[in-house]
């Protein structure tokens, strides 16, 4: 029973862990497009990767920026769906598809219930 107790217990802990770093990773820097690809197309590189970038930080707030547009939005991540939810005066959903220390591969989708026409944009840390 104690072995039990034990393996649910350090279970739950690398659950709560691997959230954690998830969101350690992503409040660690700036992080700017390198491409966009929509479904079944090639992927399309940022022209200027300065322009365009999301920094997270720990409070829940994000500042995006689009070439020279700034937006203040707020951030929370879903780990049970691996989903980051971005809300400001619409909300967007961004599905986490790949994540490490300087490289960060999400799927944007804007309407969970009908997700299909869905952009697929890679971000980097410089």
């Amino acid at each position: 029973m104690k072995k039990i107790v034990l393996v649910l217990f350090f279970g739950l802990f690398a659950f709560t862990a691997k959230a954690q770093d998830i969101q350690g990773i992503l409040t660690s820097g700036k992080w700017f497009v390198e491409s966009i690809q929509e479904k079944g197309e090639e992927p399309e590189l940022s022209s200027n990767k300065s322009d365009e970038w999301l920094a997270y930080s720990k409070d829940g707030k994000v500042e995006e920026n689009h070439f020279g547009d700034l937006k203040t939005l707020s951030w929370t991540y879903d780990d049970s769906q691996k989903l980051i939810k971005l809300s400001g005066s619409e909300t967007v959903f961004h599905k986490v598809i790949e994540i490490s220390d300087d490289k960060l591969i999400v799927e944007l989708i804007e309407d969970l219930d009908g997700a299909e026409d869905n952009l697929m944009i890679t971000y980097v840390k410089n």
